[in-house]
């Protein structure tokens, strides 16, 4: 995307030179794998999104690639160029509306829990509380696997977003237990 002339990339443009620019040279493939193996990436890591975004960026002058030799697939090393670092900074340094309150899907769920019976809600939390769990020992596990710069704020913030998403997780399930149990009061 261009504004009067300049380039504006996307968050998952930018999110993907980024990656380049941390770990260059590194193939598409390369790419693909860090996308899958992080327990913080929600980017979709399919061939039909990543060579996309690579083809712009490579066609803004924001990636070089360097073809490998005897290589018959036609893999490619990328690198960032300086113009990319450029466009990195300028995304890191914009703070948006989005970037504020970030979407979140079980929030979302819940505005739908008129559609659920009560032992169906109970259920619901219950189990979104026992993968956050298992999504935040996932966390632990890659944190000792990552070399990243910054990567123990990076790793703080997405544990410190489980725990809220946890205590709110609490309410919610007081909520829902509390407002079950009234159902089941004989009237008077």
């Amino acid at each position: 995307m261009t504004q009067s002339g300049r380039v504006i990339l996307t968050d998952n443009e930018a999110m993907l030179l980024a990656l380049v620019a941390r770990a260059e040279p590194i193939t598409a493939y390369q790419i693909a794998k860090a996308y899958d193996l992080s327990p913080v990436s929600n980017f979709n890591t399919s061939k039909g999104k990543i060579y996309p975004i690579i083809k712009r960026l490579k066609a803004r002058g924001l990636l070089l690639a360097q073809g490998i030799a005897d290589d018959g697939r036609g893999t490619e090393r990328l690198t960032c160029t300086d113009a990319g670092r450029d466009e990195i900074r300028k995304w890191v340094m914009k703070i948006g509306s989005g970037d504020l309150l970030l979407e979140d899907p079980l929030r979302t769920k819940v505005q739908s829990f008129d559609l659920l019976s009560p032992d169906q809600r109970v259920e619901w939390v219950l189990r979104a509380k026992e993968e956050l769990l298992a999504k935040m020992k996932e966390l632990e596990d890659y944190r000792e696997r990552v070399t990243a710069p910054f990567h123990e704020l990076v790793h703080e913030n997405a544990v410190a977003s489980i725990r809220v998403r946890l205590t709110w997780l609490d309410l919610v399930f007081f909520e829902v237990t509390n407002a079950r149990q009234m159902d089941r009061v004989p009237p008077a």
